[in-house]
């Protein structure tokens, strides 16, 4: 794969009249390249406890040989507003996209190239008491280089999002906490059953869930963080046999916690040991919605170091020591 991809941005701070306005203006490109080639086959049966190795497979066939091809470039505004406790947020983004898909094994060439505005509002209040609601609206654009069985590109996703919560902060304490329910309809989302299947699009997949999160420092060294999801994803447009039902492999409760621990001084001043757990369930790991697989839980430990605190410090002068 061969990509070049640049991020420019401009930001600053205006003032008009009793409103104060943080902007933020730029333009980012990307151009990439890639080229997959895709093989099945059939191996013989291997006992997983007694394997025998070195066995040859029966077949291996080319499925796919593609270059597909990428060049986007995107310009976009945003101004973050303040007026005493009233925050408002508006952007906007327009989308220049060229897309080509070449099958090497059939010879045939595919291009796309599309136009497209997005948008972005959000508009929040700052309560005495720490309480902030809120409520946001965004739309999103992304393009992608897969074709589907004819040989021509899929035309880009494109996202709807509705969002509404509350986020507290209590004075006194180092925590902060959010609840919000959402809604994102997404359309033309590129997927497939099988490796060896040809790509398409499912018209609308619609997702609708609350998101409950606190983050809070315990004490100077100790930092907990919980989060729980409930997400209902579910075919809104597809084929017959897909319509109102769950999207696969997409979790319907997910909960997590976080618990680390951040060395301050001594020899091990800068090292940071953290533990977690995760829970997901409600996976169901066919179209049809006939089977779901069983709920499990997982359980992660980290360490990490702060190489700052590494260096060779340099000898005092002896009017130093002084």
């Amino acid at each position: 794969m061969n990509a070049i991809t640049l991020d420019n941005q401009l930001d600053g701070s205006v003032d008009t009249w009793a409103v104060n306005h943080r902007l933020l203006i730029g333009i980012d490109y990307q151009d990439r390249s890639n080229d997959t080639t895709g093989y099945y086959g059939a191996f013989p049966a291997i006992d997983a406890f007694n394997p025998v190795y070195g066995a040859k497979p029966d077949y291996i066939t080319m499925y796919s040989r593609e270059k597909h091809k990428l060049r986007q470039t995107g310009y976009y505004l945003q101004d973050q507003m303040s007026w005493e406790r009233w925050r408002l947020t508006l952007g906007g983004r327009y989308d220049q996209v060229s897309v080509s898909n070449i099958d090497k094994l059939n010879q045939t060439r595919s291009d796309l190239d599309k136009n497209n505005f997005s948008t972005r509002a959000a508009l929040l209040y700052l309560f005495d008491n720490g309480f902030a609601p809120y409520i946001s609206y965004s739309t999103a654009f992304t393009p992608t280089s897969f074709a589907d069985e004819n040989g021509n590109v899929l035309d880009p996703m494109k996202g709807k999002q509705w969002e509404a919560g509350l986020k507290y902060e209590p004075e006194g304490m180092n925590s902060q906490f959010s609840a919000s329910v959402f809604r994102i309809n997404q359309t033309n989302i590129a997927t497939k059953e099988e490796p060896t299947d040809p790509y398409r699009s499912i018209g609308e997949i619609e997702s609708k869930g609350v998101e409950l999160e606190a983050i809070s420092q315990l004490t100077d060294s100790f930092r907990l963080q919980a989060a729980y999801t409930y997400t209902d994803i579910r075919y809104k447009k597809s084929s017959p046999e897909e319509q109102g039902k769950r999207a696969v492999y997409a979790p319907r409760n997910q909960a997590s916690a976080w618990l680390s621990y951040d060395v301050k001084s001594g020899p091990l001043d800068g090292l940071t040991l953290g533990s977690g757990v995760r829970y997901v369930n409600g996976i169901t790991s066919d179209r049809l919605n006939t089977h779901t697989l069983p709920s499990y839980t997982l359980v992660d430990m980290a360490i990490g170091y702060d190489l700052s605190k590494v260096g060779i410090k340099r000898p005092q002068r002896p009017a130093e020591r002084e």
